[in-house]
């Protein structure tokens, strides 16, 4: 009787190792990078090349389930605002997260932007400049229209040049866009609050993701221009009031100015994010 207690109790204490070491486990953290892409298709039906993407992050926003373990929630938060650059041929400086192993589903990162308040300083100019605008759409003698639509397109450069100069918006998108044998500078710089949810998802686009131990395991947020200006035309961009700097013709896309450009391009950001883990 005494052997069959004995016997008992070793079972129960084997169990009891087992089932801490099973807990231990799934607390472990595993080795995570997060990185930036751009998508390589074609834009505006290739007039359109996108140069680089900037974010401004405040913080980072991870929202996991596990099957096995405790659900995951974190924040990862840059003091200050960090800026993260992403070239198409560069996938720029990767972000490391300790992330607790273990199959998820689902799993959300959310970046949280920064506005930059330097943007305030400008707003004034831009206001008198708009007002200058709206004068000159009023004005039917067309004896001075070729000098006040160069005086515009001037007074726009030197406020395209602060804002690259002073501001560091949210996002900041850079391109040129190729048409009629010309080259016009494509700039477009959101600055408002917002955040992104993206769902993460496998290389196989399955919501179940799993995170190892032992391995490095990648994270690659995309972004696709292509989409965004989907809806847009090469008559639409021709048509877009420019800026004048240095002999250089600037599309300068904001909420302010060219807005219709920039509220349809805008809409379609967020959407179209995606990010992918170990592809």
């Amino acid at each position: 009787m005494k052997r069959i207690d004995t016997s008992i109790a070793v079972l129960l204490i084997s169990i009891s190792v087992l089932l801490s070491g099973c807990k231990e486990d799934y607390t472990l953290p595993v080795d995570f990078r997060l990185g930036f892409s751009i998508d390589k298709k074609p834009v505006v039906n290739g007039s359109l090349t996108i140069e680089s993407i900037s974010l401004r992050l405040n913080s980072i926003n991870i929202q996991g389930y596990r099957e096995i373990g405790e659900d995951v929630f974190f924040k990862r938060t840059f003091n200050p605002p960090e800026v993260f650059a992403v070239s198409p041929n560069s996938s720029g400086e990767t972000i490391k997260f300790d992330i607790p192993q273990g199959v998820y589903n689902p799993i959300f990162f959310t970046l949280v932007f920064q506005p930059d308040a330097n943007e305030a300083q400008l707003l004034d100019d831009i206001e008198e400049w708009l007002e200058k605008l709206d004068d000159d759409d009023d004005d039917d003698d067309d004896d001075d229209d070729d000098d006040d639509l160069d005086e515009l397109q001037e007074d726009l450069g030197e406020i395209i040049d602060d804002y690259l100069d002073k501001v560091k918006p949210c996002i900041l998108v850079k391109g040129r866009f190729s048409s009629n044998m010309t080259v016009k500078h494509v700039i477009l710089a959101i600055n408002d609050p917002l955040s992104f949810q993206i769902l993460s998802l496998d290389r196989n686009n399955d919501r179940e993701v799993i995170l190892e131990k032992g391995i490095v395991n990648t994270g690659n947020l995309k972004f696709d221009p292509s989409y965004w200006f989907s809806v847009i035309t090469p008559e639409m961009l021709n048509n877009a009031f420019i800026g004048l700097s240095d002999n250089k013709q600037y599309i300068f896309l904001s909420k302010y100015i060219n807005s219709n450009i920039y509220n349809a391009v805008f809409n379609r950001i967020e959407e179209s994010t995606s990010l992918t883990i170990n592809e």
